[in-house]
């Protein structure tokens, strides 16, 4: 395979990126977006990189580059954002990143001259926010790469006992082991856009466990301690912002602190999705008329927006008011931060009747997402190793597209069994 032909270099990468769960449109400014960050050279390697985690020697076989000139490329890649490296089980394998979460992000998590970020946010902001192409594909997944996790202080006792630890934004600052924090992607994209966030500071992108050594190590965040990442928890708490985190049980490598102004994925879902949001927690809020007085505090502080000031006449302890709150609960974020602007204990968050799934790990979210994506076979049998493997891909595509068996995968207990049974094949 060698070398890819120059002209065909940009497009082979767009299409080698879409392979992924959460792919890269056909459109002008995702190449724009590519050209921007990946070289040519960096384009000729990503191209023709494996979809999961590899080795050295696989991607040096795949590109037709002798290891000893091939790892210092994948090293280089990897300080900017656009390769995963991780050392497991002993042995160093690489993986080309995603658009979400993945080379979007770090192309704006510290201040570079490498790239042109002013470019770099108005290209974003179009591809993320002004396009509803590229962040609807994660409403046609059950497996979101990201999970909003509901402030704990707005949970009664009684809920609060059934919370589960992968659920609290605190459990997982916890159990991390390594933290680190760097700018805000959104922040510093909103930045760039002469939008400056007016609620908390940009240097607020917590990364978790491996994400934070993965982070440290290639210079995009600066090691904090367990400490210093819980009272940056509490303060974005306080001051009524978002914890949406990395939608995995075990080994979370991210936590962000969003605001609604500023989140590229709070601004695209208020703008273009009307039903329940992919990436909600499993709890929403409920006002109770009983002792709302309309004053419409947690409808401005909403970060979603989904709270209305209605007018209905209504009695509060022997007075009758004028307004109501109500809140849309079927777009509802589930975020907890409607709560603490209530003084009268109007408002409480509950258990949403159908539980959104967290999965166990990484792995079978991806593989979650791909099969919601229609693009399990991407990763499965991954093309590029000859003709034989392109075949058997799309033969399996033409199999998980057929009636019986995408009815079968819409289930979710059938899914779950599926995404384990492959899960346990994958080697990583």
């Amino acid at each position: 395979m060698g070398h890819l032909a120059g002209k065909n270099l940009y497009p082979d990468l767009r299409k080698r990126v879409d392979q992924n769960a959460v792919g890269a449109p056909d459109t002008k400014e995702m190449y724009e977006i590519l050209k921007l960050v990946f070289s040519e050279d960096d384009a000729r390697i990503a191209a023709q990189m494996p979809m999961m985690f590899s080795s050295l020697g696989t991607i040096s076989k795949r590109t037709g580059i002798d290891q000893a000139e091939l790892k210092p490329k994948l090293a280089s890649m990897a300080d900017r954002g656009l390769v995963f490296d991780f050392e497991i089980r002993g042995k160093m394998l690489y993986m080309l990143a995603p658009p979400v979460v993945g080379f979007f992000e770090f192309s704006m998590m510290r201040e570079r001259k490498d790239i042109d970020q002013k470019r770099m946010s108005e290209l974003l902001h179009h591809v993320l926010i002004d396009d509803p192409t590229f962040m609807q594909s994660f409403s046609r997944s059950e497996a979101s790469p990201f999970r909003v996790r509901v402030h704990e202080t707005a949970l009664d006792e009684g809920t609060f006992s059934e919370i589960l630890d992968y659920e609290r934004a605190v459990q997982m600052v916890e159990d991390a082991g390594k933290w680190s924090v760097a700018l805000c992607h959104c922040r510093h994209v909103a930045h760039h856009l002469g939008r400056d966030c007016r609620k908390f500071p940009m240097e607020s992108c917590l990364s978790l466990g491996m994400g934070a050594d993965y982070t440290i190590r290639h210079g995009m965040a600066r090691e904090i301690s367990r400490q210093n990442a819980m009272e940056l928890l509490v303060e974005s708490r306080e001051k009524g912002l978002v914890h949406t985190g990395d939608n995995v049980q075990h080994r979370p490598t991210f936590l962000c602190l969003c605001c609604g102004c500023c989140c590229e994925v709070i601004n695209s879902f208020k703008k273009f999705v009307d039903y329940d949001p992919p990436f909600s927690s499993n709890f929403e809020a409920r006002i109770d008329p009983l002792l709302c007085n309309g004053c419409g505090k947690c409808a401005r502080a909403c970060p979603a927006e989904v709270i209305d000031l209605v007018e209905k006449e209504h009695p509060v302890k022997g007075r009758v008011f004028k307004k109501l709150c109500k809140v849309e609960t079927e777009v509802c974020l589930g975020c907890g931060v409607c709560h603490a602007t209530c003084k009268f204990g109007a408002i409480s968050l509950k258990r949403r009747s159908r539980q959104k799934i967290t999965p166990e790990s990484a792995i079978k979210r991806v593989l979650t997402h791909a099969i919601d994506q229609g693009k399990l076979a991407n990763l499965i049998l991954d093309q590029g190793n000859g003709i034989g493997t392109a075949v058997a891909n799309r033969m399996l595509t033409a199999i998980l597209a057929l009636p019986p068996a995408k009815q079968a995968l819409a289930s979710r207990q059938v899914k779950s069994r599926f995404v384990d049974m492959m899960a346990a094949k994958v080697k990583v």
